[in-house]
């Protein structure tokens, strides 16, 4: 089922019954997640796994053993493989490796980020109908864009982030104090920018723009979201944790079950993000303007 491309073709009526308060925000994440959780296991969970297992294997097959430590050098998003940049020395050879195998990395989960959103998307509105094949095939025609947003984000968040702690060392420190809150004041502010990209046929800018007149008034809303999101998955992801590995150790009873145990866990809950942007769009979306008026195109 195809998303509906722009906030002011659904109905006011329909769009109310997307606003929630922060708990109804997790509570709603925690439901899609949990009615299609074999789904979101697939698209996020095996596909991730799948690219680090291929990369494993090129790594493994240009520099034998020692190429599984190269592993933590790539990046998976904008963010990650500058901070590797900077932090690792690495030598020219394998610099140009791992610069490709990032810039893969980062296509490939933009594609799955975009294909998990759309999928939530689907399934809220009209549950049981979502299409993993349909979530990827739209996430790829919206690969451009979602890593365009990716990269814009991070060259801003980053970007201050590294200012602010310049100023904080060499120059002021309560300014860089205040400099860091204007990250994070920036960072959720930016938060549903995924989600638009995939709602919204948009660009990588104006899909900011939009994030931003979106969350515009609901700041607090929007912040709370994202730390109640994190405290309840974050206790999700231990019961499920313990369940899997008790389960683990009975059956392959080795060292390699705390290791079984960690990677089924992160093959369930590794969408959890995704589908909370999603339903996080859609109430900052009904709560209009954006979402009960006509937008100047």
């Amino acid at each position: 089922m195809p998303i509906d491309k722009g906030p002011s073709k659904q109905p006011v009526k329909q769009k109310n019954k997307y606003k929630q308060g922060v708990f109804g925000l997790v509570c709603t994440t925690f439901n899609l997640w949990l009615r299609k959780l074999p789904q979101y296991a697939i698209i996020v969970g095996i596909t991730g796994t799948v690219l680090l297992v291929l990369q494993s294997i090129l790594l493994l097959s240009i520099f034998g053993i020692v190429g599984f430590d190269l592993l933590e050098l790539i990046g998976t998003a904008p963010l990650d493989v500058v901070l590797n940049l900077l932090i690792y020395d690495i030598q020219v050879g394998i610099l140009v490796l791992v610069v490709i195998l990032s810039v893969t990395g980062l296509a490939v989960y933009a594609v799955v980020a975009g294909a998990a959103i759309h999928f939530a998307l689907t399934d809220y509105e009209s549950p049981n109908s979502g299409d993993i094949r349909e979530s990827f095939s739209f996430a790829l025609d919206r690969i451009g864009t979602l890593v365009g947003v990716q990269l814009l984000v991070s060259i801003v968040v980053v970007g201050l982030a590294f200012v602010a702690s310049v100023v904080m060392v060499m120059f002021d420190f309560f300014v860089g104090i205040a400099l860091f809150i204007l990250v994070i004041y920036i960072g959720v502010r930016l938060a549903p920018a995924q989600a638009v990209a995939i709602a919204e046929d948009r660009g990588a800018m104006e899909s900011l723009t939009i994030s931003w007149y979106l969350t515009g008034g609901h700041f607090w809303h929007v912040f709370f979201g994202q730390i109640v999101m994190s405290i309840a998955f974050f206790f999700i992801e231990i019961a499920v944790g313990v369940m899997v590995g008790v389960v683990a150790v009975i059956i392959f009873f080795s060292p390699t079950s705390i290791l079984i145990a960690t990677l089924i866990s992160s093959l369930l809950l590794s969408s959890s993000n995704y589908i909370y942007f999603a339903v996080l769009f859609r109430d900052l979306e009904a709560r209009g303007p954006f979402g009960n008026h006509e937008r100047n195109q």
